[in-house]
């Protein structure tokens, strides 16, 4: 399919993606495209990144609450079981 020197060392994914390059360096509208593009997604990916920050902390509160309450039980049943083996 492709014969060249070029084609057979990109094969046919890395000559499309050399073609779109050299597309956005060309054109002034697709330049402003991808930047557009590369924008949006890195405003995605930094506000997918902040929620899971968010989560994390939210799990980290709970299994804390979680840590306490567990400790709470344990110490009761200490207790109970100390008074048990008194009587």
């Amino acid at each position: 399919m492709f014969k060249g020197e070029l084609g057979q060392v990109l094969g046919p994914w890395g000559l499309l993606a050399v073609g779109v390059v050299a597309g956005v360096i060309a054109s002034p509208s697709l330049r402003k495209g991808a930047r557009r593009l590369a924008v949006l997604a890195t405003r995605g990916v930094l506000s997918i990144a902040d929620e899971a920050k968010k989560a994390a902390g939210e799990v980290k509160k709970v299994a804390g609450e979680a840590k306490g309450e567990l400790n709470k039980l344990v110490e009761e049943a200490r207790t109970v079981n100390a008074a048990t083996v008194q009587e």
